[in-house]
């Protein structure tokens, strides 16, 4: 075989659905070897980690699962989804499985499943820190000490973000649809074609460039794109020592501006990638405009290292309780930083003896985006959001506590105030909105294994037997 074609649907199911006109055209048109798809990210935060929810809303999930699963198994493609449901542990494999069994029901389809957790059991984690293993947090600059029985204590779930090994595995054991737990993004869409063979740098660079679908694209001069904000299909086609990228729409057009771009995004390092088992080295990577709409990429290369998976742990801190206000008086914007110091204070004074808290406070038009490190400090903002956040021991003491420190910077005195009706507008009536459990990323290492496949748990079996 001299070419592997991967398509990829969307950039996360769920997130802002497929169009499947334009995704069966591209099936049609395309023959793909495989469809391969990610589903999730910890991008949302830990909260969806902790507490095994989905993070997309589960009407777009069912709809971009039924246009994917239907249409791949009834023309005989694999379908790889990987970080299924969301966070990738096992709640969200279980309901997606639970989605698609669904789909094969309704459409009266016949296929096997692989089932991937990444689940980590925390005795596992125990034993390892009691043998002496260092897991290190990554980075370590950003996070501080390798990984402690404390760490693994305090955390409600942990998972393992896998690479293309197991995935693998299960497409060998006569999976046509693979669904998988954690999994970095690379790996979901490379597993593929390193499993024919192909080289393993340029099969982990391909799935790393289109693991976002779409925002490897832009708009086609000239050429009417389609309407709606649905998302159309990349295709990858992998061969001997290069791939290229193309879209699966005419509308659309891959350029090598934009897969610069999106090579570049959510890295500290734009040449030197850390995946499972190497280091995906982009150093002397060469991307050429083939055409028009298609980008041609070579000389990328995988080095290997020692066996490593990222570990994502999120920790329950406590119970959240938030209120939003507005301020558009400009002598209070001018004063805001003191009037915040002060109620910071005076929530001490006042509840210091209730429990254990924290009170936040983002300055929305004043730095809450960069927070300490906002370049332009001293801009005066016409109007400022301030949102309230308090992190208790309890619902009850964060309300309160919210509720206190918003009606407090609503009646702050300070110099030159004449809003004595009050210092703000409140979003909402009630002025306070409790939002339930708040989770930490707890812990965030590098764990190192003897064999790929050994937090990895692979289930194959008919759609109605899982």
């Amino acid at each position: 075989m001299d070419e592997v074609r991967v398509l990829t649907p969307t950039g996360c199911i769920g997130n802002r659905g497929i169009h499947r006109d334009a995704l069966v055209a591209a099936l049609d048109s395309e023959r793909p070897h495989a469809i391969a798809v990610d589903a999730g990210s910890l991008d949302c935060g830990p909260w969806y980690l902790g507490t095994g929810q989905v993070h997309s809303p589960m009407i777009n999930i069912r709809r971009d699962l039924s246009i994917v699963v239907t249409e791949a198994v009834r023309r005989g493609i694999p379908v790889i989804i990987g970080s299924a449901g969301g966070s990738g542990a096992r709640p969200h494999v279980d309901l997606t499985v639970d989605v698609i069994k669904e789909i094969a029901l309704r459409e009266e389809l016949d296929f096997k499943v692989g089932v991937i957790y990444s689940d980590v059991d925390p005795e596992y984690l125990r034993s390892r820190i009691r043998a002496g293993a260092i897991i290190p947090r990554v980075p370590a600059k950003a996070f501080g000490d390798p990984l402690t029985a404390e760490d693994v204590e305090s955390s409600t779930r942990v998972v393992a973000m896998m690479g293309c090994e197991p995935i693998i595995a299960a497409i060998n054991q006569g999976a046509q649809v693979v669904v998988a737990g954690r999994s970095s993004d690379a790996c979901v869409i490379g597993a593929y074609p390193v499993m024919m063979g192909f080289d393993r740098g340029l099969s982990l660079h391909m799935g790393d460039i289109m693991e976002c679908g779409e925002a490897t694209l832009t708009d086609r001069e000239g050429v009417t794109h389609l309407p709606g904000p649905n998302r159309v299909p990349v295709i990858g086609a992998m061969r001997r020592d290069h791939f290229v990228i193309r879209p699966g729409h005419e509308g659309m057009a891959c350029t090598v501006e934009a897969v610069s771009a999106h090579s570049m995004y959510e890295r500290d390092n734009h040449t030197q990638v850390e995946l499972p088992g190497g280091v995906l080295d982009k150093s002397d990577c060469e991307l050429t405009q083939e055409t028009e709409s298609v980008v041609r990429v070579s000389g990328t290369r995988f080095r290997e290292a020692p066996y490593t998976v990222l570990l994502e742990g999120a920790s329950r801190v406590g119970w959240r309780t938030i209120s939003m206000l507005g301020v558009r008086n400009p002598r209070a914007i001018q004063h805001l930083d003191s009037i915040l110091d002060e109620e910071q204070k005076s929530a001490r004074v006042h509840f210091g003896e209730h429990g254990d808290f924290t009170v936040y406070f983002h300055t929305y038009g004043k730095g809450a985006v960069m927070g300490p490190s906002e370049p332009e400090r001293d801009l005066i903002a016409t109007e400022v959001g301030l949102v309230v956040d308090v992190v208790a021991d309890s619902q009850e003491l964060a309300h309160d506590i919210a509720e206190h420190v918003a009606l407090k910077i609503a009646f702050t005195r300070y110099p030159g105030r004449t809003t004595t009706a009050g210092n703000v507008a409140y979003l909402f009536s009630p002025n306070v909105v409790d939002a339930g459990e708040a989770y930490t990323t707890g812990i965030y290492h590098q764990l190192p294994l003897d064999d790929p496949l050994e937090l990895f748990p692979i289930t194959v079996a008919g759609i109605r037997e899982v």
